[in-house]
């Protein structure tokens, strides 16, 4: 956070100072301002990040009643699912009615998938789980 605020104030410093420069520059300075703002938020979160080996990980392919849109109801449910460790992906359509999810089963399991689904809260929708079949992929063996 110390970042953004030197990064604020040396761009306001240097607008101050040259009030008259042209649009051009000042879109530079905008430019190269978001730019260290982002590098600067880069450097201060850490991020976690967990390998899965894919052969390891299951998919599932869920049939998901109750969803009224994508924004709301697919995406939250998707975002709730992402936020789990041992999720790998999850691709939720309101159309469709449908899930893809991909995760470790050695971090979470099956029932834990489908209870982060039903227990997503958006208004007072009720999610459910009508259908559920594992997904096998075929993975080239090496000879």
């Amino acid at each position: 956070m110390v970042y953004l605020h030197y990064n604020l104030l040396c761009f306001f410093q240097v607008y101050a100072k040259y009030k008259l420069m042209n649009f051009k520059t000042l879109i530079l300075f905008v430019s190269i301002f978001t730019l260290s703002i982002q590098s600067s938020l880069a450097q201060e979160g850490e991020t976690l990040t967990t390998e899965i080996n894919v052969s390891d990980s299951t998919t599932l392919l869920l049939t998901i009643e109750g969803m009224a849109c994508q924004e709301g109801c697919a995406d939250k449910i998707s975002s709730n699912l992402m936020e789990r460790n041992g999720v790998v992906s999850a691709d939720i359509s309101y159309k469709n009615k449908s899930g893809v999810i991909t995760f470790d089963p050695k971090v979470i399991t099956e029932e834990e998938v489908k209870n982060i689904i039903t227990g997503t809260k958006v208004k007072n929708y009720i999610y459910t789980v009508s259908s559920a079949k594992t997904i096998t992929a075929i993975t080239p063996q090496s000879n």
